[in-house]
C-alpha cells in the first residue's frame, strides 16, 4: 500500500511557482513534484473540469526523490529511537503536511486547493471545506480513521 498526497491549486498572478515550491520543499524537508492532470487518480471529472487557466497540479512525498507520503500520512506513532527523517509522532508529521499545504495556499495566493489524502489513491469521500477549517477537519478525519482518510478535500480559500 502507498500513501498518496495529490492535488492542485488554482492561483492568480504571475508568480514564479518553481522557486516558491522549492522554498517550501526545503523548509519542510519534503518533495513537491508537478504532475499531469491524468495523474490525479480517481478524481471525479466534476472536480477536474474547472476552467481556471492558472493551475498547479502536484504530488507531495516524503522527500524530493520519492514522491510517496509513506511517513507523512501513515498516522502511526513510531518508537522514539526510529530514524525516519521526520518526527516519530503521527500528529506531528501530519502537522508538517498541513503547514506545507497552508504555505502553498498563502504563498501562491490560491483561490482553491483540491487535495486527496489517500491510501493507494482510493477516494471514498469528497468534502468541500473552507481554508479556515482545513486543519481541524483533516485532523478529525485522521483521528477517526487512524489512517489516511481516503478523502478528497476541495478547500475554498
Amino acid at each position: 500500500m502507498t500513501n498518496d498526497v495529490r492535488g492542485y491549486i488554482n492561483y492568480s498572478g504571475e508568480k514564479n511557482l518553481a522557486s516558491l515550491i522549492i522554498s517550501i520543499e526545503q523548509k519542510y524537508n519534503i518533495g513537491i513534484k508537478a504532475i499531469k492532470l491524468d495523474e490525479l487518480y480517481n478524481f471525479p471529472s466534476s472536480i477536474l473540469s474547472d476552467d481556471n487557466k492558472k493551475r498547479f497540479i502536484f504530488t507531495i512525498g516524503d522527500d524530493n526523490e520519492y514522491y510517496n507520503a509513506s511517513f507523512l500520512i501513515d498516522y502511526i506513532d513510531y518508537a522514539p529511537e526510529a530514524d525516519i527523517g521526520f518526527p516519530v509522532m503521527a500528529k506531528d508529521r501530519l502537522n508538517i503536511l498541513l503547514d506545507a499545504l497552508s504555505d502553498i495556499i498563502k504563498i501562491t495566493n490560491a483561490s482553491k486547493m483540491v487535495i486527496a489524502l489517500t491510501d493507494s489513491c482510493q477516494i471514498a469521500i469528497i468534502k468541500k471545506i473552507n481554508f479556515t477549517e482545513m486543519r481541524e477537519i483533516i485532523y478529525a478525519d485522521f483521528e477517526t480513521y487512524q489512517a489516511p482518510p481516503d478523502t478528497l478535500y476541495e478547500i475554498i480559500c
